[in-house]
């Protein structure tokens, strides 16, 4: 049998158009294929799912640190509540909600006394001065007029002691008569900025 001799262009010819060949390179395409199409499919939306749930996670973490700082802080306004709780509850009696000016009024009658005037008359009004221009959400300015029957010499104690009282009440105005009565006494008239809070359901 006579041998065919074959060169090496042929061979390489006949290599690259072997069977095997052509079906490794189909193979190597469809696994390249696949491959994308796992990464643009499967494995990118993992990626973005993953992304996301880490964003949240952060978001949550920020989250839980903000109402951990809430939590402390009510905690401490709850001790300083507890502690002031005394001093609230007659809170009510210094800034009323309904008009009811019982503790200023006893404050007044004790404090007249004491500075040897007597009270002759005393009346509450709307603010209506120029005088207060502060603007507040709850606690309003009313009037309180009085007239008072004293000796002048005593009469800067008495103010003293009105503007010491704990409803804070600002003395406004000042007046008083030229003539004396017959026991040497003068009449004035003082004129107090007090405060109550206009919502009668405020303390309720």
């Amino acid at each position: 049998m006579e041998e065919k001799n074959i060169n090496t262009v042929e061979y390489i010819k006949m290599v690259k158009e072997s069977p095997e060949r052509k079906k490794s390179y189909i193979f190597l395409g469809v696994t390249i294929l696949v491959s994308i199409l796992l990464i643009v499919f499967a494995i990118r939306p993992t990626i973005v799912v993953i992304t996301k749930i880490n964003k949240e996670i952060k978001e949550k973490e920020a989250l839980t640190k903000m109402l951990d700082a809430k939590i402390n802080t009510l905690t401490v306004l709850e001790n300083q509540y507890a502690e002031k709780k005394k001093d609230l509850d007659n809170l009510e009696l210094i800034f009323p909600a309904d008009g009811n000016f019982s503790l200023l009024m006893s404050n007044i009658d004790s404090v007249v006394a004491r500075n040897g005037f007597s009270l002759l008359s005393i009346n509450f009004d709307d603010y209506k001065g120029d005088l207060y221009k502060t603007s507040t959400a709850v606690l309003q300015p009313k009037i309180l007029r009085m007239s008072v029957k004293g000796r002048e010499v005593n009469l800067i104690n008495l103010l003293r002691d009105f503007e010491a009282l704990p409803m804070y009440p600002v003395v406004e105005a000042v007046s008083y008569a030229t003539q004396r009565d017959d026991e040497g006494l003068t009449s004035f008239s003082i004129v107090l900025r007090v405060y109550d809070i206009d919502n009668d359901k405020f303390y309720k």
